[in-house]
């Protein structure tokens, strides 16, 4: 029910079932909380999801794995607290993997830290170093904001690489509210 609720954007319904278990002292799993916590990012309820992911370990002795890390990065990334979710990335239990640096690196471009952008882009390439995702990425992210040498440099980066751009495929990102 949970899962249900989240994947179609009534994180107030999957809060208000986790607040129930909690009441009928039935213990949420790892999978849950995944989709609370995912269910927090997609409608902005940064706070709540910061409180459930930190009851996780506190209430139910559940270790917060990759993916609860991943999705809190995503909501703070969504909602503008960039260097806080770099700090979570950096103090992770769990090393950060390529999806908590794409989540970075997407938060990047909404909120145009290009800056930042840079240094998860350069993470992601030492973790996938056979991707043109973040190339691209970062080179799009230039486009964007008409840092045209940046983006030269950046292209110029993949060709050196002889990475091949994956063609017919994109990373799409929505917001459900």
């Amino acid at each position: 029910m949970i899962g249900g609720y989240a994947s179609h954007g009534y994180a107030a319904e999957a809060l208000g079932l986790l607040e129930a278990m909690k009441r009928l002292k039935v213990k949420p799993t790892y999978i849950t909380f995944i989709s609370i916590l995912n269910a927090c990012g997609h409608t902005g309820l940064v706070e709540e999801g910061r409180r459930c992911f930190e009851s996780m370990g506190s209430e139910f002795g559940i270790e917060p794995g990759v993916e609860h890390f991943v999705a809190l990065v995503d909501i703070m990334g969504r909602h503008g607290q960039l260097n806080e979710a770099i700090d979570l990335i950096n103090g992770m239990s769990a090393n950060a993997d390529k999806a908590a640096w794409g989540a970075l690196l997407g938060a990047c471009r909404i909120h145009n830290n290009v800056e930042l952008a840079r240094f998860a882009a350069e993470a992601l390439m030492k973790l996938e170093p056979e991707s043109s995702a973040p190339y691209v990425l970062l080179h799009n992210m230039y486009a964007d904001v008409e840092q045209w040498e940046n983006a030269a440099e950046v292209r110029k980066m993949l060709e050196r690489s002889n990475i091949k751009k994956e063609c017919a495929s994109s990373w799409v990102d929505s917001m459900v509210c």
